[in-house]
């Protein structure tokens, strides 16, 4: 069987949409670090869309970081590649607005070259939350391997963020208009977080250079939404057999996307308002409602999901025990933290948020979303404790999630893989020793992380909480630990 391509684009079925701009006149303005399935099913399907609804050049270049597979299928491709909208029944659509694909590793100066090109006026990345190197106060970590190479290194660097302040410089000293730079990650504030990253940076290099960035550089907040599971081999067959060509590089998503930009877009920008994406001035009330119902719910469901046994979230959501859970958790710790939101009814964002994990279609594994839990818990769920705390209140559901996560990471399932979290694998030997005493090892371990910020880790109350519960799942197992919560109140 053929491979997707240019050349065999007109062998797919009639019925499959495609490009109907003409990729071969639309140049790139816009480069996107971060090269992953979510800007594939995300991003760059609101860009193709607006680039075929009112022109513009702005086809995109894909920016990996480290993955050279991502780059070698989209080169071999053209940039072309397969999106299945996995609804009730999967619907395919073939997407051609990434006109270019560079691995960094392979060519920094290209990279460089093309972040500092006057057509090139926007800059988007999905880095995740560990990308920006911040510390647990918000700014910029110096002692960070990656920025230590950039600052000693800068015209080879690893990080985006050297990248990005690389190409600042440039743009200055060759008196190019300066960058409008989004961030999608699933990161509150996370404009403010990148401009945060990029000023400090920048100010290890030259003062001037900071007060350029901090000045002139534009860092709109936003907030993306879409659930995008890592493509499976049955899918990927699903794909195949509907389009009629092999394609390495297909992504798959749910239906429901929402994108979200602060308004401090410049007028010079892909007519994406027209295809729905949200500008708005006061977009961290979605954030918040994002990160603390839905981003909350995906990881308790991770979690608890994993160590009860369960594979994805289809499974963990129709687990009565498991659903009941979360959905307590929610109702009575999550939506009473949020900020009011014009024209969003929280309880019924949630039962919206269920049914999308209910899908059958998609199977969105637990152990992706368990990922680089050290990253994702202090955005997703300690917001629920600090508003309690604030109350007097212990957020038991928060807290007993919280214990999840350190037991799942300290003792993995024994039927699992290891857990993966990039940020923890780092501290390696300066973890504490599981050699301890039970108590003594949870809270070691919760310190020795940095993890935990002072006001939470400092509370006796929360802090003996999830100790308690870090020992009842050793000892009882998740589900009846869990049923005791229940009980108990």
């Amino acid at each position: 069987m053929t491979r997707l391509c240019e050349q065999t684009l007109a062998t797919i079925p009639a019925d499959i949409a495609r490009p109907t701009y003409d990729r071969g006149q639309t140049a790139v303005g816009i480069v996107h670090l971060g090269a992953g399935a979510f800007f594939r099913g995300h991003q760059a399907v609101y860009t193709e869309d607006a680039v075929a609804r009112e022109g513009g050049n702005w086809g995109i270049c894909a920016v990996a970081l480290h993955s050279r597979g991502t780059v070698q299928a989209l080169r071999d491709q053209n940039g072309l590649y397969t999106l299945a909208i996995c609804d009730q029944r999967p619907v395919c659509r073939i997407v051609g607005i990434i006109k270019e694909a560079i691995c960094a590793t392979d060519e920094p100066g290209r990279v460089l070259q093309r972040l500092s090109a006057r057509e090139t006026k926007i800059v988007t990345l999905t880095i995740t939350e560990k990308g920006y190197a911040l510390t647990s106060e918000g700014r910029l970590d110096v002692t960070h391997a990656d920025i230590q190479h950039d600052l000693q290194t800068p015209q080879r660097p690893k990080s985006a963020i050297g990248y990005l302040v690389a190409a600042c410089r440039l743009r200055q000293q060759r008196e190019i208009p300066p960058l409008t730079m989004i961030s999608c990650d699933n990161v509150s504030s996370n404009g403010d977080k990148l401009r945060s990253a990029c000023v400090g940076y920048a100010k290890q290099v030259d003062a001037d250079l900071a007060r350029y960035i901090a000045e002139r550089v534009n860092f709109p907040n936003s907030m993306v939404d879409s659930i995008t599971p890592a493509m499976d081999d049955d899918m990927l067959a699903k794909i195949t057999s509907t389009t009629g060509v092999i394609d390495h590089a297909a992504v798959q998503r749910e239906e429901f996307k929402q994108w979200v930009i602060e308004d401090k877009l410049p007028e010079d920008v892909p007519a994406w308002a027209s295809v729905g994406v949200i500008i708005c001035t006061d977009i961290a009330a979605y954030e918040q409602a994002k990160l603390t119902i839905l981003n909350a719910a995906h990881s308790s469901l991770a979690y608890l999901g994993l160590l009860a046994g369960l594979d994805t979230v289809e499974e963990a959501i129709h687990f009565a025990p498991l659903r009941r859970f979360v959905g307590d958790m929610i109702i009575a710790e999550s939506i009473p933290a949020l900020d009011y939101c014009q024209g969003l009814d929280p309880r019924t964002y949630w039962s919206q948020i269920q049914t999308r994990f209910e899908n059958p279609e998609l199977r969105h594994r637990l152990a992706q979303i368990s990922h680089d839990g050290s990253q994702k818990i202090p955005l997703r769920i300690f917001p629920l404790i600090r508003f309690a705390a604030q109350h007097d209140i212990v957020a038991v559901r928060a807290c007993f999630v919280v214990a999840a996560w350190i037991h799942f990471y300290t003792v993995p399932p024994a039927h699992g893989s290891k857990p993966v979290d990039g940020y923890l694998d780092t501290l390696g030997t300066s973890l504490p020793s599981s050699e301890l005493a039970p108590k003594a090892h949870i809270e070691s371990f919760m310190r020795a992380t940095g993890v935990f910020s002072e006001d939470i880790f400092s509370l006796p109350k929360i802090r003996k909480t999830i100790v308690y519960n870090v020992e009842a799942i050793s000892a009882k197992g998740i589900l009846t630990a869990m049923n005791e919560i229940s009980l108990h109140e």
